[in-house]
């Protein structure tokens, strides 16, 4: 079987288009559709249903797929074998939280790259339900998520790090002028992420605990523009504490004195437990812990 047809058909399969894999491997179309038809007649089945112009892959490539992820694992732990960091090649697929990409892995991020210069890192970001999906279905290589305890049976988890929200807002916005009681504090307006997250879900409970229905003036999928909004003054934020640290040193955002316990949270790095844990993803994951100390499997 040529693992050059393999690749070919994980390509198609993932950007669910024969001409946009063509584009993204550099090969014609012709070629493209050449190398599908060499793995169909030798599998012995069709790998994709074609209805005009679109594609979708067939109960048989559903199957196909896992195994071919499975070989180009295989190969590429092959290929590794008595080769240093700088002589490795091939793509890191790695989906995060907005707020961890920001703070954590835009730091590692030169001296992973210093170290694997051979290494093409991709990064998605998303909800975390998509984003563990993807995991599953091997359309990434690991996953740098912010969740509650989980535990999920077809996947692994690298590092763990316990985390915890606060509440922050501008200098100049009233509650920050006092300690607030936490009745105070969840009757404040919020600027929220989507309603799907965790921290909107957290902030959500701890309103209900208080018999409070949350007053939200803005609601923004993105951990960023809800620090900017807070800044202006727009009203308070929940958010991850390492999200926020520079603008707390910064002195551009103030951390809210309530009389309320923390929240805590964990993040994780997680990968398919039929996946090849490469010295890619070994690196990158030692560079998180070396930032952000936590618990490595």
């Amino acid at each position: 079987m040529d693992i050059k047809n393999v690749e070919t058909f994980v390509k198609v399969a993932e950007l669910e288009s024969f001409t946009r894999a063509s584009e993204a491997l550099s090969y014609v179309q012709s070629t493209v559709t050449m190398q599908i038809k060499q793995l169909e007649k030798e599998l012995g089945f069709p790998l994709f249903d074609r209805i005009g112009k679109k594609i979708s892959l067939t109960d048989s490539g559903r199957e196909f797929l896992d195994v071919a992820y499975e070989l180009l694992h295989s190969v590429e732990k092959a290929e590794s074998i008595g080769k240093n960091k700088k002589e490795l090649h091939g793509t890191l697929r790695i989906g995060a939280s907005e707020s961890l990409l920001f703070t954590v892995i835009a730091e590692i991020l030169p001296d992973f790259k210093e170290k694997f210069k051979n290494i093409e890192v991709k990064i998605i970001t998303g909800h975390s339900v998509e984003l563990v999906e993807q995991l599953k279905t091997n359309q990434l290589d690991m996953l740098y998520i912010a969740q509650p305890q989980i535990s999920y049976s077809d996947l692994v988890c690298l590092y763990t790090r316990p985390e915890h929200f606060i509440f922050v807002c501008a200098p100049t916005h009233n509650a920050a002028k006092r300690k607030l009681t936490a009745t105070e504090l969840m009757e404040q307006t919020f600027i929220v992420t989507e309603q799907s997250g965790i921290c909107y879900g957290t902030l959500h409970e701890l309103a209900l605990r208080f018999g409070k229905e949350l007053d939200v003036s803005v609601e923004v999928d993105s951990v960023h523009i809800i620090t900017e909004l807070a800044k202006k003054g727009m009203g308070v934020a929940f958010l991850p504490d390492y999200s926020v640290k520079d603008y707390l040193k910064q002195g551009t955002l103030t951390e809210i004195e309530a009389d309320i316990e923390k929240q805590g949270y964990l993040s994780h790095v997680l990968c398919h437990k039929n996946r090849w844990i490469s010295p890619a993803i070994v690196g990158f994951v030692e560079m998180i812990n070396a930032v952000r100390p936590g618990e490595m499997q």
